[in-house]
């Protein structure tokens, strides 16, 4: 553990227990680390009472010493090491071998030259706390392993094999039965001329793996066993590393990380499913780089772009690129999809290599990319890929939106600590204006990060108005934000569940059944059901527990958006059958929970009431649509639908009246009686009256 100045001197870093704490600090850069981990790690699981203080004491003597754009900043709940990438050799390497991956190869064999380079011995040698060593050292060690395999697999390409040889057998020696690593080993040495060593490393790993595995070795070290036998060169395996960077600024998901990795056997295929911008890709990407080291093997990546403007990629496509990536030349790659995909999962017999599959479209478009036994896959989609866990026994992990607190952290990110304190109330209500989905909060902090005088509450007293949320949570440059985002959702759906969709506009409340459903688009409660489901599946709607289904703030808008899709007329009939179906319900409701003589409703029937049979059923029905009603009771008022208005009115009045809501009572009674003189309904006006006189006197 070396602290540098920028001329290369180093400095001294002083107390073990701070060497420690550097060392925690550095790995985890530009990251928060809670000051209880920091404590734990300097002190071995023990710390005394007085860790606190000494450890900031620890960190005041570190400040003093960092410089040249490194600094240590308090951050709840503990501290951050802040500086460039490239001034800690470990984040360097990391970088250094990403830009490695998709480098030609001459350019890639120097770039990785220079990453290995910064390798110079066991990692945290002398740092004094041995639970940071065991949590790094293995880690850091497959990094180097797997940088080494890379450049001996490039050297080779380039017919400069020989340069590979020791860094390949200090591999090797380390990873004495990975067997991609010695079937590279074996062909360098053949290419160097040096057959006879090539066959002296085949039969000794041969020897090992019988006797500490009782295993023959693979396809791929016996190929190249061959190929020393008959002097042919083939190509070796290739270790891909597709993964992309992980986003900045994660937060939270601690549940659906541990459900990722909890071990499910060999070939295991998960399934992050969530709803359009909450953050499956990041959370696939967080877990994957996290889990590096249980994939030796490499790891293949592919944006199948399921729910693009484009048309989704092609399975044969990407077989095609993920045999390239693992060092098969385009001559042997077959023309024909099936074979394709044998040669696919050949390749990666015997390996352990993580597949990711982000944004699919369906589980066909997944299958033919499934490797064999242990291998992992990793998909993410807007679908819950129901085919997948059926055909593949795919283990889904469902993303839902962010908490409150992890989702002022995202705001927090973006706009820095002091903003978020200083308006902490206003960022919490961009938070829920937002839906807590980080797509929308990355891009409301953007526009809050513009002008240095834009406030958080200017910025949310433009989001408020619903006309204009959705423009505000997109980005004018590109085009992309929530309503990309929905569009590509909504464009899966058939014709049924998308008219379905723009007619759910007409629905003032938060949730509805399928006899709602039913009722807006004029069709059977098996039709409407079918086309929930279809909307649920892609996540533009939510089943709750209760059967009912719930749209998003954000969704909601959507659909309004969209509705001017349908003509006026129709979704004035949607709006009267909703009603009409409201009508029709309460009056079945009420035959068991009044005792007054009622006059019902003769408008149109709907095709499907609920089943109401009891005093019990009927007033779950009514305390389940209470809000509904109210809403449709002052929608109907608006567009001068006074009869039904006051029909509703008075199904409302003796619903409350049976609760004994005295208040609620009253306030349906004054406005049933405008609307029926409005209407010159003398008998309405005349039962309104009545219940009115008779509520005042008591």
């Amino acid at each position: 553990m070396e602290l540098l100045r920028a001329d290369g001197h180093a400095t001294a870093i002083g107390a073990a227990k701070r060497r420690s704490i550097l060392a925690a600090l550095a790995i985890e850069l530009n990251r928060v680390v809670s000051a209880d981990r920091l404590m734990d790690i300097a002190w071995e699981g023990e710390p005394p009472p007085t860790a606190k203080a000494a450890l900031q004491g620890h960190i005041a003597k570190l400040r003093r010493e960092l410089g040249d754009g490194v600094e240590v900043v308090t951050r709840a709940p503990g501290y951050q090491l802040l500086a460039p990438r490239a001034a800690v050799d470990m984040t360097q390497f990391e970088d250094l071998v990403a830009a490695a991956r998709n480098a030609p190869d001459a350019e890639a064999v120097e770039l990785l030259d220079t990453a290995l380079a910064l390798h110079r011995g066991p990692p945290l040698a002398d740092v004094a706390a041995e639970q940071l060593r065991r949590e790094v050292v293995d880690r850091l060690d497959e990094s180097m392993i797997n940088a080494v395999h890379e450049l001996a697999w490039r050297l080779h390409r380039i017919g400069r094999a020989d340069e590979g040889i020791d860094p390949l057998r200090e591999a090797v020696a380390m990873r004495p039965l990975r067997e991609p690593l010695v079937e590279l080993l074996v062909l360098s040495l053949h290419q160097a001329g040096r057959q006879a060593e090539a066959l002296d490393v085949y039969h000794e790993t041969r020897s090992r793996l019988s006797e500490e595995l009782g295993v023959t070795p693979g396809p791929g070290l016996q190929a190249a066993f061959q190929t020393v036998l008959s002097s042919e060169e083939p190509e070796p395996t290739a270790v891909p590393w597709q993964l992309p960077r992980e986003n900045s600024g994660f937060v939270g998901r601690e549940a659906e990380l541990a459900e990722l990795d909890r071990r499910r056997g060999d070939g295991d295929v998960r399934v992050i499913t969530g709803p359009a911008g909450v953050g499956k890709t990041a959370l696939a990407l967080r877990w994957a780089h996290r889990s590096a080291e249980r994939f030796p093997d490499g790891c293949l990546f592919a944006d199948l772009r399921g729910f693009s403007e484009t048309e989704p990629v092609e399975p044969g496509q990407v077989l095609s690129a993920f045999l390239r990536a693992l060092g098969i030349p385009d001559v042997r790659i077959p023309s024909d999809p099936d074979e394709r995909a044998a040669l696919y999962r050949s390749t990666l017999a015997g390996r352990r290599v993580l597949v990711v599959l982000d944004n699919a479209s369906s589980a066909a478009q997944v299958k033919p990319l499934l490797p064999g036994a242990g291998c992992a896959v990793l998909v993410t989609s807007r679908s819950r890929m129901d085919g997948l866990a059926v055909m593949a026994g795919a283990v889904r992990v469902a993303v839902p939106p962010l908490s409150r607190e992890a989702s002022v952290e995202v705001l927090r990110f973006v706009l820095g600590p002091e903003r978020i304190d200083a308006e902490s109330e206003a960022a919490v209500e961009l938070a829920e204006l937002c839906d807590r989905l980080p797509l929308a909060l990355r891009i409301a902090a953007a526009r809050a990060a513009g002008p240095p005088q834009r406030t958080i509450r200017s910025l949310l007293d433009t989001s408020a108005d619903p006309r204009h949320r959705l423009a505000k949570l997109s980005l004018p440059d590109s085009g992309e934000g929530v309503h990309t985002a929905l569009t590509g959702s909504f464009q899966r759906l058939d014709g049924g569940a998308a008219r379905l969709f723009r007619l759910l506009a007409e629905h003032p409340g938060g949730t509805v059944d399928c006899f709602t459903a039913a009722a807006l688009a004029g069709t059977t409660i098996h039709e409407s059901f079918v086309q929930l489901e279809r909307m649920a599946a892609f996540h533009l709607l939510h089943e709750t527990d209760d059967g009912r289904y719930l749209w998003p703030g954000l969704v909601r808008l959507y659909s309004t958006a969209i509705a001017a899709e349908e003509a006026d007329g129709e979704r004035n009939a949607a709006f009267n059958r909703l009603l009409d179906f409201y009508l029709h319900a309460a009056d079945r409701g009420l035959r068991f929970i009044s005792d007054s003589p009622w006059r019902r409703w003769t408008g149109p029937p709907p095709v499907d009431l609920p089943e109401i049979t009891n005093a019990q059923a009927a007033i779950r029905w009514f305390r389940t649509e209470e809000a509904n009603l109210h809403k449709m009771l002052g929608l109907a008022i608006l567009r001068d639908e006074h009869a039904r208005a006051c029909h509703l009115a008075l199904s409302l009045e003796r619903f409350h009246h049976r609760l004994g809501d005295r208040a609620a009572q009253l306030e349906v009674l004054y406005c049933g009686l405008n609307i029926a003189g409005e209407l010159g309904d003398v008998r309405a006006q005349a039962a309104f009256s009545v219940q009115l006189c008779g509520d005042l006197a008591s």
